[in-house]
């Protein structure tokens, strides 16, 4: 008796905890930047252990705890493993510690064109050669059906529509499968229409002659753009970053300049060669001419809503930020870019789209006309004139021109980077970076920096580059003028609005100018105003210059963003300003034996005599050559976590190298000036970590704005 009422209740309990099969759906290709499925499900697996570690759930600092996990080269040797078809191997010169965008790069795997320069139709996206589907406004979306608890046997599918993919380009609106396979099927895309009524009707009949149904089944699809500057482009953070010569030994690059902490300042020392990059070869960009890479916040907002509501939506991303833009130049009007590409390295088309502004840029792929075809302009007037470079005054702006009902869909969200180029913050760095000579540790130091031109750097950038903060409070009184013309320009553009409010979102320039204490760079000590820029011996840090610098960013630049913002009724991000506080371009973090080589990041060199000759100085630069004895005090490779969460001068020489006016001269014939020349361009912008803690306060803003749902691990996590 005992053991019939044990079997009747091991039958209940065994009936109740029964799940019936159920129709499981996700979206194939959820960020369609990517045209690789398994390049975001790199990102998928990695923000899946995120969130494992944090209760399952995402928190405020999402990105940036993603971005740490992913540029782990030991987490991406793992990663890269299962799949040596689009991942090169993992034992190559410096492959996973190069960066994770590194491989996606160099496979060219972005729905962006550098030779076109545009948005191109994407792999991804196809269904067939007769139903190639436009990136900005695909046809449709690939999306997996499954059955979860599936019984054996054969299952009968049934859409309202022909969806299910038959073979040769083919549509069904019948399937037959094995219950328990995966199969794939296309959701048409209709975003003129209401969102009730959107969707396909979708039931399977089970073996035993169950139905289950599943209503109106679509692909909510996000189009996120981003326009700006270098500070959103990804400046001093390429995809590919340079490799440096291994056994460089230039013989006009023979001396090098070292921190001396017993006299506090720098000296020379004898060296083979600075480090100058291997067979000349440039960094791999997203977009060369503008310093545009993987990891710009733009991006990275854009993946991380992705990665939020991975399993029924997908996201286009459409990035124009480059280095150098500004209102006027680069986002109004044309603009030429950072870098020099050789002109046969682009299309026609390429060239005829590669120097425009950013908002015709935008135009031009969100319009169903060719509007350079066509020719169809705009001409917006400003209401106060603005001034050029040469000091002309600028009424107006001619754009090209979408006419109203030829918009292809609706900007869901759009970031905006603007106003530091307006005035004019980079010469103010070079005015605090040149202002006094650098402390020498010994006359003998002096006399070889002098004898290598030293003085006459520093002289030529402070005349061609630089300017005081009364020059910059002047062009600071015309940004309300700026974002008023650009508020205008932007109007005729479909952007959607949240609570009354336009999807724009304008991002505040984060503090850079502190150590890990949140002090001003070189008040706490010495070495704060020499580290990072020890490069010909020409840099350091002027406090007393710095002072008012640091004045004019928080309290002119800061409130003259935040209130163009206001002004347009822009959603206003600064919540990254906090975080920044003491993370400066000083910051530091010490260990028991001091600063480390990957904190400082002083310049090395390659020399012959001393402790260790035949070496590079304190740090080995080729990170692939040392997995066996991998130590952090030694991880310097270009993505590795610091304290510091911008880039110096000395990491655009190891990472970056780039000339504006072109490619620096054949290895041989490198001299001190072009070395120089080449670590100028991009210092001082956030670094990778930088980036996503920028993109952590924008996304914040960014789940409101869209409503994004609260993903589980199982959401996240590639199936």
């Amino acid at each position: 008796m005992l053991r019939l009422v044990s079997t009747c209740f091991f039958l209940l309990v065994t009936t109740l905890t029964y799940a019936a099969p159920a129709i499981d759906w996700r979206v194939k290709h959820p960020f369609r930047y990517f045209t690789e499925t398994t390049d975001f499900d790199m990102q998928r697996e990695a923000m899946a252990e995120v969130m494992a570690t944090h209760g399952g759930a995402l928190t405020a600092t999402a990105v940036s705890d993603l971005e740490r996990l992913l540029n782990d080269p030991r987490w991406l040797r793992e990663w890269y493993k299962q799949d040596a078809t689009l991942y090169p191997n993992p034992k190559g010169a410096g492959r996973p510690e190069r960066g994770w965008a590194n491989p996606i790069n160099r496979r060219r795997s972005t729905c962006w064109d550098a030779r076109e320069q545009w948005h191109s139709s994407c792999a991804s996206d196809s269904f067939g050669t007769a139903l190639q589907s436009d990136y900005v406004r695909p046809q449709g979306h690939t999306v997996v059906f499954s059955l979860t608890d599936a019984p054996a046997g054969i299952c009968r599918w049934q859409a309202a529509r022909p969806i299910f993919i038959a073979g040769r380009g083919r549509l069904s609106a019948t399937a037959e499968q094995p219950c328990a396979a995966l199969f794939e099927a296309r959701i048409p895309f209709e975003p003129d229409i209401p969102e009730a009524a959107r969707g396909v009707d979708v039931s399977v009949t089970l073996p035993n002659g169950t139905v289950l149904s599943q209503p109106s089944i679509w692909v909510r699809d996000r189009l996120i753009a981003g326009i700006g500057d270098s500070f959103s482009s990804g400046e001093g953070n390429p995809d590919t970053p340079v490799e440096i010569d291994p056994l460089s030994r230039r013989r006009l690059l023979n001396i090098s300049f070292v921190y001396d902490p017993d006299t506090q300042a720098i000296k020379s020392v004898p060296a083979y060669s600075l480090p100058v990059r291997y067979q000349n070869a440039p960094a791999g960009w997203l977009d060369r001419k503008c310093h545009r890479s993987a990891y710009s916040y733009h991006l990275r907002t854009a993946l991380q809503v992705a990665l939020a509501d991975p399993k029924h939506s997908a996201v286009t991303f459409l990035g124009f930020a480059c280095s150098g833009a500004e209102v006027t130049e680069g986002l109004l009007f044309p603009y030429a870019g950072v870098e020099a590409v050789n002109s046969s390295y682009f299309s026609s088309g390429g060239k005829l789209r590669r120097d425009l502004p950013q908002i015709d840029r935008l135009m031009i792929e969100l319009c169903r006309d060719d509007l350079l075809r066509t020719h169809a302009t705009r001409t917006v007037a400003f209401d106060t004139p603005l001034t050029d470079e040469r000091g002309r005054a600028l009424r107006s702006a001619k754009l090209l021109d979408c006419k109203p009902g030829r918009f292809l869909r609706t900007i869901d969200m759009l970031i905006v980077s603007i106003g530091g180029n307006d005035v004019g913050f980079t010469p103010l760095i070079v005015e605090a970076l040149t202002k006094t000579r650098p402390p020498y540790a010994n006359a003998n130091s002096s006399f070889r920096a002098d004898a290598l031109g030293a003085s006459v750097i520093r002289t030529v950038a402070r005349i061609a580059k630089a300017h005081d903060v009364a020059t910059a409070r002047i062009r600071a009184k015309e940004l309300p003028a700026r974002f008023a013309a650009l508020r205008k320009a932007l109007a005729p553009l479909p952007i959607a609005s949240n609570g009354g409010m336009p999807n724009i979102v304008l991002t505040a320039f984060p503090k850079i100018e502190f150590n890990q204490d949140g002090r001003l760079c070189g008040e706490a000590t010495p070495r704060e105003r020499l580290e990072g820029f020890n490069v010909g011996g020409v840099l350091s840090i002027d406090v007393p210059t710095l002072r008012p610098i640091s004045d004019f960013a928080n309290n002119v630049l800061y409130p003259a963003t935040r209130d163009a913002a206001h002004a347009g009724n822009w959603h206003f991000v600064d919540a990254q300003r906090a975080a920044f506080a003491k993370h400066g371009i000083c910051a530091q973090k010490s260990s028991s034996s001091g600063v480390t080589a990957a904190e400082s990041l002083m310049l090395p060199y390659y020399h012959a005599d001393g402790p260790r000759p035949d070496k590079w100085s304190e740090f080995e630069p080729f990170s692939a050559r040392r997995d066996a004895d991998f130590k952090a005090s030694r991880d310097t490779r270009a993505y590795a976590p610091r304290e510091r969460w911008f880039r110096t001068i000395n990491d655009i020489c190891l990472f970056v190298q780039s000339k504006a006016s072109g490619t620096p001269p054949p290895p041989q014939d490198w001299a001190l000036l072009d070395l120089v020349e080449v670590c100028l361009g991009g210092p001082f912008h956030p670094t990778a970590e930088g980036h996503a803690h920028i993109a952590d306060a924008v996304f914040a803003a960014a789940t409101t704005m869209l409503n994004l749902p609260r993903p589980t691990v199982a959401d996240v996590r590639p199936h």
